[in-house]
């Protein structure tokens, strides 16, 4: 009796123990799964979010490229000597010319006289021409500021026409030989053929929208076309904002229109939405805003899939620590070789889970490489992509306007010549990144004085930059180094093509000296200076927050650098005027003694 009472209260304890510990397993599998779920969905919200920057970064460099586009050819007609003589028929070509090269954007090109009347109207059948010629625009807003400004482009806010259709108006004056104001070359987009083409430039997959406002806040394109032209500060706009969310989106709205970019979360309901936005710069001016509005799909997505997850986790512990009960109850019952049985497939079972979780945590980092490898091949081909096409569609426009204006062919060619350069120079540029990441590049040393290659940099810097409003100030001094000349100069003159980027007026100082048995040459320049969030990763690739080149150049700069054993920085001045950048390279032998 005594044996079977100690055999039933063993029986008892082994059942408490096993189900304490199936429910122990239960609990910390259901914390981890939770744990392991929201670390899941931060991450798909952070990938949303770093999406959303990435795609309103991409558009407002888009967008940019396309108005430059226009302007470029408002400036060219407007300079024309036809347009500037008033010869009817060849000004009219010159209209029409300018409106094929971008017929995916404007919607037409207008000649307005020294009074604001429509003298011509491109791409427009006789019929409506007369209806339209002579019709009075001088009240209009991009009228008068063509003639009160006389120089540059104005861009106008979303404006109805006559046609009762939404425009955006760009506007040049044209000067008569004397100087004198004889009328505007003026260029009219629709807002939502205009929207339109900045959506489709969004992939459906991330089921994003695009918004504009100008720098004032009015709604210049929305997927709601009847909140273009409105205030977002206004009764129409607020009226759809719920009340609870109504302060913190002012507010976001009000950072939005300040010149900055950002990003930002809202929640409406179970919906959770991130709105990135970026100034657009056209001329070194904010014109307006441009919002990209991502829901985070992908990441309730990424939710259910994980409380699936966590719930099928809970319910497997608790099949599990239902037979383990059982298990135990069939222990009790058997002899002790199939105790060692059991103890040797629960060992065998442990191992395979480890096998398994390794298994998991490789395919995880491959699967991670993997995603870092695609988003970087599509950085690649979109920021290609748009800086290819800029110069390739001006010289191609310019050559049109070419063979229709012989007479200006010396503006033309030049122009045509500045973007075959900087055609050049991304061709290269692209081909240079290809090989430090191919790992095939290569430098060929030789000993050579840093101040030859200095001087001639400055002076190739002077002849980009006729017009004087640039001071080199240069000390030249004897120093020698053992390296890549050709390569060398590469940089030297990447940091001074740099610096004249971002230094309207002023000066750029170019010294060196020898410390501590390195060359070290600074690049230092009166400009805007570095932006504190593009300065952590200034030397990576695309690292840029203008629209004045691809972020390539300091890229390959600091690869040039690092292939001499050198060393690249950069810091801001500290009187807040410009940045400066430096480099060291190892001296030669015969320098050093």
């Amino acid at each position: 009796m005594s044996s079977k009472r100690t055999f039933s209260k063993n029986s008892i304890a082994l059942l408490v123990l096993t189900g304490a510990i199936a429910v122990s397993l239960s609990l910390a599998s259901f914390q981890y799964s939770n744990f392991t779920a929201n670390e899941i969905l931060k991450i798909a919200s952070d990938n949303v979010r770093s999406n959303a920057r990435i795609q309103v970064n991409d558009l407002e460099s888009v967008l940019v490229h396309r108005l430059d586009s226009v302007t470029s050819n408002l400036e060219v007609i407007s300079k024309a000597r036809s347009v500037q003589s008033n010869e009817f028929e060849r000004g009219q070509a010159l209209f029409n010319a300018a409106q094929d090269s971008t017929a995916n954007l404007t919607n037409f090109y207008m000649w307005l006289d020294g009074e604001g009347r429509i003298v011509w109207l491109s791409n427009i059948n006789q019929t409506a021409y007369e209806q339209f010629r002579g019709t009075d625009l001088s009240q209009r807003a991009y009228f008068i500021e063509a003639r009160n400004r006389q120089d540059g482009a104005y861009y106008s806010s979303a404006i109805d026409s006559n046609d009762n259709i939404t425009r955006i108006y760009i506007s040049y004056p044209i000067l008569g030989t004397s100087g004198e104001f004889i009328g505007a070359a003026v260029a009219g987009i629709r807002v939502d053929t205009f929207g339109m083409s900045l959506q489709d430039q969004l992939s459906p997959e991330t089921q994003s929208s695009v918004g504009m406002t100008d720098r004032s806040g009015m709604i210049l394109y929305s997927e709601s076309s009847e909140l273009i032209g409105k205030d977002v500060f206004g009764p129409e706009f607020q009226s759809l904002l719920l009340p609870g969310l109504k302060d913190s989106f002012n507010r976001f709205l009000t950072e939005s229109l300040q010149g900055q970019s950002g990003i930002q979360d809202f929640t409406v309901g179970n919906a959770t939405y991130s709105i990135a936005y970026e100034p657009i710069i056209i001329g070194g001016e904010q014109f307006g805003t441009l919002y990209v509005v991502t829901p985070h799909q992908f990441a309730d997505n990424v939710r259910a899939l994980a409380d699936q997850q966590r719930d099928f986790s809970s319910v497997m512990v608790i099949v599990i620590g239902v037979a383990a009960i059982g298990v135990a109850a069939l222990v009790l019952a058997w002899n002790s070789r199939l105790e060692r049985v059991v103890a040797a497939r629960t060992s065998e079972l442990k191992l395979k889970t480890d096998e398994l979780k390794r298994s998991y945590d490789s395919l995880a980092a491959a699967n991670e490489q993997l995603k870092v490898h695609d988003r970087l091949q599509k950085e690649f081909i979109n920021v290609a992509a748009h800086e290819l096409r800029t110069p390739t569609q001006a010289i191609l426009g310019y050559a049109e306007l070419l063979q229709m204006s012989p007479e200006d062919r010396d503006e033309m060619i030049r122009a045509i010549y500045r973007n075959s350069v900087r055609l050049q120079r991304l061709t290269s540029d692209i081909l240079d990144v290809t090989r430090i990441e191919s790992e095939a590049f290569k430098i060929d040393k030789e000993r050579f004085n840093l101040k030859d290659v200095i001087l001639g940099a400055i002076q190739d810097a002077k002849n980009q930059l006729p017009d004087g409003r640039i001071e080199f100030v240069y000390e030249p001094t004897d120093i020698y180094v053992h390296a890549d000349r050709g390569r060398i100069t590469q940089v030297i003159s990447n940091l001074l093509d740099n610096a004249a980027k971002f230094t309207k007026r002023g000066t750029i100082t170019v010294s060196t000296e020898n410390k501590n048995g390195q060359a070290v040459v600074s690049v230092q320049d009166t400009g805007s200076g570095i932006d504190s969030d593009i300065m952590p990763r200034l030397f990576s690739k695309f690292a840029s927050k203008s629209d004045k080149g691809t972020g390539l150049g300091l890229f390959i700069s600091r690869s040039i650098i690092e292939a001499h054993d050198g060393r690249i920085w950069c810091t801001n001045n500290s009187d807040g005027k410009g940045a400066t950048f430096a480099f060291s390279l190892p001296l030669s032998s015969s320098s050093q003694t």
